[in-house]
């Protein structure tokens, strides 16, 4: 099983089927289940008289943001894509006919600057990508292998399928025999006050495959919270996120979260701001890329570009997190560079990626047409759900597999458990809980925690134990991530961001959470990162926003990697001068970045927020502590005025509370 296997890396993006991004990979026929161009449902507009037919855009940069705006994707909206109605019954048959007419009854998208508001356009939801929209999808595919077998879950939203993958099932709802089914579900009881004061709840308590491996191999877990750096280890698992870790909705992946700590833990960002290197790439060129990673998108625009594919806009409303967000429309073209630098990541290094499994795949559908109709499940309960008892899988998904060392090009699985349930007898299909099942097996974990997780088929049979050629990488995609990553280091600094990023969360005026919207999840758990971040008192080299690249490489040869670490060598006796040596930098240009650094040690300051203060003229916490509130706000806005920060939207409140003891 896996055999020669020491990684295995997730890369999971957002609602989309496999027919959307794959489905003209290859020719259809009985080798590969893709589209042949003929499959249709009922114009919404006139049933029973014309048909939407499946299209490819040309490539451009309009066509990646196709469907806009988002579908559907609450339990309802599935059933009727699948079912033709909501409440499809008992042992419904699927006819795939449903998905043009539930996406023309979607509200229309949000007007943003330079955007109209656009109804949905049901032709839109029969679109799939050709390769000039997903190059890197299509390249790693071909060159590697691809499963058109591989289902979500369950036809159901975003967190319960990401649940799925973590722990077997989607859980239950507190006190009863009901399962979490819509987003909402998971995010009802949470409190906005409480995040921000660092007092979260998570809802998921069952046994997450990151407790298996931490039980199955004590030597590998994690270290305490820190805010200096130690010769780290291999670690058994990680998870990677840009702004939100949905993840951190399991307990025990929370419980190893340093959110307030650089250092420690298990759940890390996959890239600092303007870092040359990504985390993730850190650990695979170092040495110590852990056994299992998971690695989550940017979910939004707010702070990054976002990149997780999921169709709609990029910026939800804090005022109405269940409304559709606002423009810019998520782009594919943004999910793929992501794509090419996980690919890069590991390809750079032959001799970790020759003993890693990549997994490139989407948590579900979300709305986007498929024509492969799914089929019976195991259910994960041991006493069955009073609503649904998850005894379906869901829509088909992406799932690209990458390794030097595949047996095939088209995988499909060969374990497959035979069943029978109320409604016959049937074959259990390749789902996300393939995952959890494939862990178990390669790395000895015992058995799944699941009835679900225990009975779908693994990845047994996909590499072979020694390569049956040299390996040949995929040059194409690491040329676009070097591409990439030079566009992103390209970027000018933009020292208004986190007050812009402050304002965003203050707009939100509701404690709780209603509804079922995946924003809820995405602003609760992004709150999260983003008010520890504030707590925090160390940060990356790369926050200090006048310390660049060359510097930041000079200062880690040196083992510096952080702020913290930086202060302690320039508070030494001739400290200064010697890092000025080193980075071959004036030495006031050091005492500047010891400046911001022992300004991020006062909570609520980091890098941005640093740097204007000390444009304003102070020159460390003791100075800042003498300023009176009235006079430092206009000094900060005449200096963001003089820096070319449009917008820029510090709250009266915040600067005072930097200047409160």
């Amino acid at each position: 099983m896996l055999p020669n296997i020491d990684h295995v890396v997730v890369l999971m993006l957002e609602n989309r089927s496999f027919d959307n991004v794959l489905g003209g990979l290859y020719p259809a026929g009985a080798s590969f289940e893709g589209l042949t161009g003929k499959e249709w449902n009922y114009n919404p507009t006139a049933p029973g008289v014309g048909t939407w037919t499946v299209w490819q855009a040309s490539p451009g940069t309009a066509s990646g943001t196709i469907p806009f705006p988002d579908p559907g994707e609450a339990f309802t909206d599935m059933n009727t894509q699948l079912f033709g109605g909501p409440s499809p019954g008992n042992c419904p048959s699927p006819s795939m006919g449903g998905f043009a007419a539930n996406y023309a009854r979607q509200p229309p998208s949000r007007e943003g600057i330079d955007q109209p508001s656009v109804p949905p356009i049901p032709l839109n939801i029969m679109q799939y990508f050709d390769e000039g929209n997903v190059p890197w999808s299509y390249a790693l595919a071909r060159h590697y292998a691809v499963s058109d077998a591989w289902h979500a879950a369950a036809p159901v939203q975003t967190i319960s399928n990401r649940t799925l993958t973590h722990t077997g099932t989607p859980s239950m709802m507190p006190g009863t025999n009901r399962s979490r089914v819509n987003n909402g579900d998971y995010t009802s009881g949470l409190s906005f006050s409480k995040i921000v004061e660092g007092r979260f709840d998570p809802p998921v308590n069952d046994t997450t495959v990151f407790e298996m491996l931490d039980e199955a191999y004590p030597s590998g877990r994690a270290g305490a919270c820190r805010d200096l750096a130690q010769k780290e280890g291999r670690l058994n698992w990680k998870v990677y996120y840009h702004d939100a870790p949905l993840s951190v909705l399991c307990r025990y992946v929370y419980q190893h979260w340093c959110l307030d700590s650089l250092y420690g833990g298990n759940v890390f960002r996959y890239h600092e701001h303007f870092g040359a290197e990504t985390n993730f790439e850190y650990d695979v060129r170092n040495g110590i890329l852990p056994t299992y990673s998971f690695i989550e998108p940017a979910y939004t625009g707010v702070e990054y570009t976002a990149n997780s594919n999921h169709p709609g806009g990029a910026i939800p409303d804090p005022l109405d997190l269940n409304a559709q967000n606002f423009p810019p429309p998520i782009n594919v073209h943004e999910g793929e560079k992501l794509l090419a630098e996980v690919y890069a990541s590991l390809a750079r290094y032959p001799s970790v990626f020759e003993r890693t499994l990549l997994i490139v795949t989407y948590d579900e559908h979300g709305g986007t047409y498929d024509h492969v109709k799914p089929g019976s499940a195991v259910s994960p309960f041991t006493r069955p759900a009073s609503n649904f008892n998850y005894d379906r899988c869901g829509v088909r998904v992406p799932a690209i597999l990458i390794n030097p060392r595949l047996t095939t090009k088209v995988f499909r699985p060969t374990d497959g458990v035979s069943m029978k349930d109320a409604c016959g007898a049937f074959v259990t299909r390749l789902d996300h809980t393939s995952i959890i099942r494939s862990l178990c097996q390669r790395f000895g974990l015992g058995t799944p925690p699941t009835p679900r997780a225990a009975s779908v088929p693994t990845l047994a049979g996909l590499i072979r134990a020694t390569a049956a050629a040299p390996h040949v990488p995929e040059r194409s995609v690491i040329a676009a991530a070097e591409r990439s990553m030079a566009e992103k280091l390209s970027l000018p600094r933009d020292p208004g961001k986190a007050a812009r990023i402050r304002d965003w969360f203050a707009r939100r005026e509701r404690d709780d959470f209603p509804g079922d919207h995946l924003n809820n999840a995405i602003f609760a758990t992004y709150a999260l990162s983003w008010h520890g971040r504030e707590r925090a008192r160390s940060y990356p080299l790369r926050e200090i926003v006048d310390l660049d690249g060359d510097d930041a490489v000079a200062l880690n040869a040196i083992d510096i990697r952080d702020t913290a670490t930086l202060l302690e060598a320039c508070r030494e006796p001739g400290g200064p001068a010697r890092l000025a040596g080193i980075a071959q930098r004036e030495e006031s240009r050091v005492l500047r970045w010891a400046q911001q650094a022992e300004l991020m040690q006062k909570p609520g300051i980091v890098g941005d927020d640093a740097f204007l203060l000390m444009t304003a003229g102070v020159t460390g916490i003791a100075d800042l502590k003498l300023r009176d509130a009235s006079e430092l706000q206009a000094k900060l806005v005449s200096a963001a005025a003089a820096l070319g920060i449009v917008d820029f939207a510090q709250n009266p409140a915040v600067t005072r509370k930097w200047i409160a003891p």
